[in-house]
């Protein structure tokens, strides 16, 4: 799912999917949080949408978790919102009764421009245009049931809604009509006198790669201004005087010795603006390769972020995120142990749209590890236990550091007798008594390694201090030591450097396996800028909430002053140099505001009868209502209890409390006519130490074979418990489980509530459905058409070689009208890639299946088809990989073949709408829910548009973002109001997640696919969270794991919601 970061150039309408910043999920507004936990890139968030009502991630509003389950039995506003700043640095944590305090009530309310006219203007030509270009096509959709058609031109804009203004994250940018040179480049290291010839020059990168490629750009002069991203492409105003070869070398002075490079130019390539600019305009003559204009936007972009990128003290995070690590008013510190820091920056990219070239900003957050003296660090830790030093070997392992390297006695500071001395560049200091600094990896703390990892070096322990670490001495040996002789660390460091190490502190191991250094830990420094690449504990994960989290008027605010001095954006003389400009102010747009569907459900008194609940922002409470239609009668069934610490509680009271749960659920129209076995449940003892994966198993095994469900009380909201519980119920024994946390289902305040969320997951996986719309869903109530979700997770937050792990795919599909009941199917692929493997045709084939089995008798017309989060640059690969395996599953089932549609839905773009009116927002200041904006920042002859179909109850509202790649379903039935169904359709479905009693923020196929494939990484969770070794492991046991599939009793169901 996209930044999922696909593609440098353009980052997919601003960034994608998540490699990327710390990003809320499937949320409605901001939280920093990433899919879920993770610090950068995150693991598509919850993991657990049963814990009682926990929810997967989706609307909680702005929060990181999402819907929370629902809006819960008596009212769908979980209440009142977080509060603003956190930050400690960025703002003050504010009391939670003052989350406005300070603010404006919209942003900059006393100049709120009309959206551009001539902008407008061109976009109704444009509409026009493709109108007639749509009615004198050959590929008349009326003539065939299928089209090759190449990404359909927008039929029209919508027209349905009460029409809004509203400010969008974007500047609007002015550029010279010029042509731009645009070189690749690539930097070698030469290799240094006496280096073997076998050995393996490391590749160069980070902070270095900088340095050598602006030494590089230093030697051309200044005389063209010249640009860079500092990897591998260099921009520039005229032909750069290179050499005849277009290799530039380079003298790169650092860590006491001297090394050249090698920077190769290849180039230039001409990129002239006119021909976007003149595009942006007439649109015409569209090319057929998407993204549109690649390379002069890639080209812009490398211009307008090198400011950012050059600075010293910001940490560039992929193509266009930037985290001015300076701003101290821009983090707050995590504290112990770690002593991280998160930190605020912002994400920028060029994008095109409709008679205009704009810059998207947005405020992103990620965290960052601490730096400087690995002495400091330490503090943290309890380096007396064995628990303190397995969790600091963790923390550091693979961590970049700073290795000081002593002078040797009589011998001055700063000369290294191995370092060839040329008299160039400059050294920068260093301590007295330091000769050199070398940057290196660190591997953790001294360990035993065991076998031939000990034939030249002894570690009595993990952790060990430098008396109980030894190693031999090489030939020749140096002064004061003899060849092969057995020396300690701190022997080593008194007899060479005359220096007395610090005993008390462990020793910490560079190098390599097959060379590992030892240095003391006093002598080493963590480096700067380096991200933190795990996933969050739950404490991290708080702070990060409420940092991140702030208002539409915050975030807008700090784009329009922090960002853009971050940015580089404001009086930069190398933009004015290329001809470029930007507006002082975010640009307006118009949207829409599209009204709610009517949600229906069974009548508590009469059951016969229909129940309307009033919805409001969104959202509606179960109050006096049943579920529509139970599903399959629960006659098997048990519950049973988990303990982990061995600590007593109130056992009669979680008796009772389950109890009334299930008959909580039985009031709720959900068919439970059966009693468990043993009505005082189950158990289940884990011992410390033990895998909970076996202990669970071996009592699951004495369960009845036709056991239907098993309602199982968690201890805690720990991940290996429960992980195990599903991995052992899904894959081996094929009954439902439900979970609930201990304290969650004792507690007295909100029980209603929380028995009705957990409910509603209940009633699906038995096949139900638990509410409807009024009136059907347009198009899908004929029941002639079936809606396909599907998405594919890649592994994140994993350190190590990931060769082994895979990326899980999550395919769900509608049976019924209602749209009540998404059954699922999920494998596992190649890792990190994003188009879908042969199994697609067959998968799709068992989807098609599975409706005419549940539809006898009537004709599958129309397949509406919603991808998750591929980025523009895959869009392509979407219509020629994927779409003629789906095109083969519908021949071989389907007479006459079904019209599709594809459509790509993506969350984890950067694009936000701000409110201009106080008069018309929700009570978190965000747009209202049902916001529609398709023109303004779209290009008019693209099918998109942004919808913001849920209420954001904190932070800022995050659309979804809808592209239609394929259309022979909505402008062959609906004609000329194609747009406005597509929308409606869309947004009505947004109303029917299951599990939810409000409108989530992204429609169902998609959220239930994402959902899905975060299921199927709990079954193979060996593969990613399950083990400090989980990235090591073989290619046959990662076979393994990834051959587990669902029991078959489970085929056809919810089972993963």
């Amino acid at each position: 799912m996209a930044d999922r970061g696909r593609g440098q150039g353009r980052g997919g309408r601003g960034g994608g999917r998540g490699r990327g910043d710390f990003q809320g999920g499937r949320g409605g507004g901001d939280a920093g949080a990433q899919r879920g936990g993770g610090s950068f890139r995150g693991d598509r968030g919850g993991f657990r949408g049963d814990r009682g009502g926990g929810g997967f991630r989706g609307d909680r509003g702005g929060g990181f978790r999402g819907d929370r389950g629902g809006g819960g039995y008596r009212g769908g506003d979980r209440g009142g919102f977080r509060g603003g700043d956190r930050g400690r640095g960025g703002g003050g944590f504010r009391p939670r009764g003052e989350k406005f305090a300070g603010e404006d009530l919209a942003f900059n309310t006393n100049a709120v421009p009309a959206p551009d006219a001539r902008i407008t203007k061109i976009e109704d030509s444009l509409i026009q245009s493709n109108q007639l270009i749509s009615s004198m096509s050959q590929l008349s959709l009326s003539g065939s049931s299928t089209t090759t058609e190449f990404i359909p031109l927008r039929p029209s804009f919508g027209t349905k809604g009460k029409e809004v203004v509203l400010w969008a994250n974007y500047f609007n940018m002015q550029l010279k009509d010029q042509v731009l040179y645009k070189y690749n480049i690539k930097v070698n290291k030469i290799p240094g006198e006496g280096l073997k010839a076998n050995v393996k020059i490391p590749e160069t990168k980070g902070r270095k790669l900088q340095r050598v490629i602006e030494l590089a750009l230093n030697t051309l002069g200044n005389a063209i201004p010249v640009v860079s991203e500092y990897k591998s492409q260099v921009v520039s105003l005229k032909p750069l005087a290179l050499p005849n070869d277009g290799v530039v070398q380079v003298l790169y002075t650092d860590e006491g010795r001297d090394d050249t490079f090698t920077v190769s130019f290849h180039g230039p390539n001409e990129v002239p603006l006119s021909e976007l600019i003149s595009f942006l305009s007439t649109m015409q003559a569209m090319s057929s390769s998407f993204p549109l204009f690649e390379e002069v936007i890639d080209t812009i972009n490398v211009a307008v972020g090198h400011s950012s990128r050059a600075h010293p003290d910001t940490a560039s995070l992929g193509s266009s995120r930037h985290f001015p690590l300076y701003m101290s008013d821009q983090t707050y510190d995590l504290g112990l142990p770690e002593q991280n820091k998160i930190v605020r920056g912002y994400f920028q990219s060029v994008r095109p749209a409709t008679g205009r070239v704009l810059v998207n900003v947005n405020t992103s957050h990620g965290v960052f590890r601490f730096h400087g003296p690995m002495k400091t660090y330490l503090r943290g830790f309890d380096l007396s236990s064995d628990f303190g030093l397995r969790a600091l070997n963790k923390a550091i392992l693979g961590r970049r550091v700073k290795v000081q390297i002593l002078a040797e006695k009589n011998q001055p500071a700063g000369k290294d007798p191995k370092a060839p001395q040329k008299g160039k560049g400059s050294a920068p200091p260093k301590p007295p008594g330091v000769a050199r600094i070398k940057e290196t990896a660190c591997h953790g703390v001294a360990i035993p390694r065991g076998g031939a990892g000990e034939k030249n070096t002894k570690v009595t322990r993990f952790g060990a201090r430098p008396h109980e670490v030894s190693f031999r001495i090489k030939a020749p040996a140096p002064p004061g030591f003899t060849d092969g002789q057995l020396v300690t660390v701190a022997q080593y460091f008194q007899t060479k450097y005359g220096y007395q190490v610090d005993q008390t502190l462990p020793v910490i191991s560079t190098g390599n396996k097959a060379d590992p250094m030892h240095i003391p830990a006093e002598l080493v420094k963590l480096v700067e800028s380096q991200p933190l690449r795990r996933k969050l504990t739950a404490d991290e994960t708080r702070d990060m909430i409420e940092f991140a989290c702030r208002s539409p008027v915050a975030n807008a605010t700090s784009i329009v002053t922090t960002g853009r001095t971050a940015l580089g954006l404001s009086n930069n003389p190398i933009l004015t140099s290329f001809g470029i400009s930007l507006s002082e102010g975010l640009l307006t747009v118009r949207g829409r505001e599209l009204p709610p569907p009517q949600v229906v459900y069974a009548s508590l008194r009469n059951p016969k009868q229909t129940q309307k609940p009033r919805v409001a922002e969104g959202s509606w409470n179960m109050r006096d209502v049943k579920v529509v239609k139970p599903g399959k009668p629960i006659q098997t069934w048990n519950w049973v209890y988990i303990v982990t610490d061995g600590r007593p509680f109130p056992h009669a009271d979680l008796k009772a409390a389950v109890a009334g749960m299930v008959d909580f659920w039985r009031s709720m129209g959900i068919a439970i006519p059966g009693r468990p076995d043993n009505m005082d449940g189950v158990r289940i003892d884990i011992p410390r130490g033990a895998l909970p994966v076996q202990v669970i198993d071996a009592v699951f095994s004495k369960f009845p074979t036709n056991a239907e469900f098993v309602f199982v009380v968690l201890p805690d909201k720990g991940t290996e418990v429960y992980n195990a519980v599903k991995t052992c119920a899904d894959t081996r024994y094929g009954f439902h489980t439900v979970s609930v946390v201990r304290n969650n289902i004792l507690k007295e305040r909100g029980r209603d509530q929380y028995y009705a969320n957990v409910g509603l997951k209940v009633n699906l996986k038995a096949g139900g459905t638990n509410h409807r719309l009024d009136g059907g869903v347009t198009l899908v109530k004929e029941g002639k058409t079936m809606v396909v979700g599907y998405d594919v997770t890649h592994p994140t937050n994993m350190s190590g070689n990931t060769e082994n792990v895979p990326s899980m795919v999550g395919m769900v599909s509608s049976i019924d009208a209602e749209l009540a009941q998404w059954p699922g199917t999920a494998w596992a692929q190649a890792g990190r890639v994003e188009m879908l493997d042969s199994n697609l045709e067959a998968k799709f084939e068992e989807r098609i299946r599975l409706w005419q089995r549940h539809n006898p008798g009537k004709s599958l017309d129309n397949i509406v088809i919603y991808r998750d989060g591929v980025s523009e640059g895959q869009f392509v690969q979407v219509l020629q990989k994927e779409l003629p395996m789906i095109r083969a599953a519908c021949r071989k089932l389907c007479k006459p073949e079904p019209k599709l549609a594809v459509i790509v839905s993506v969350k984890r773009h950067q694009t936000r709408f701000y409110p201009t009116d106080p008069n018309n927002m929700t009570n978190s200041r965000n747009i209202k829910n049902g916001t529609v904006v398709d023109r303004g920042v779209t290009l008019a002859r693209i099918w998109d548009f942004f919808l913001t179909a849920h209420t954001a109850l904190q932070g800022t509202a995050r659309p979804a973002h809808y592209t239609v790649l394929l259309d022979e379903v909505f402008r062959h039935t609906f004609k000329g109001e194609a747009a406005n169904n597509l929308e409606k359709i869309t947004h009505e479905m947004c109303y029917l997640f299951g599990r939810a009693t409000k409108a989530v923020s992204i429609c169902p196929p998609a959220y239930y696919a994402d959902i899905l494939c975060t299921r199927q990484r709990v079954h193979m969770n060996e593969l990613f969270e399950g083990s400090d070794n989980a990235s090591t492991i073989s290619s046959g046991a990662a076979a393994q794991i990834t051959s587990r599939s669902v029991h078959r009793k489970l085929h056809d169901s919810m089972y993963y919601i």
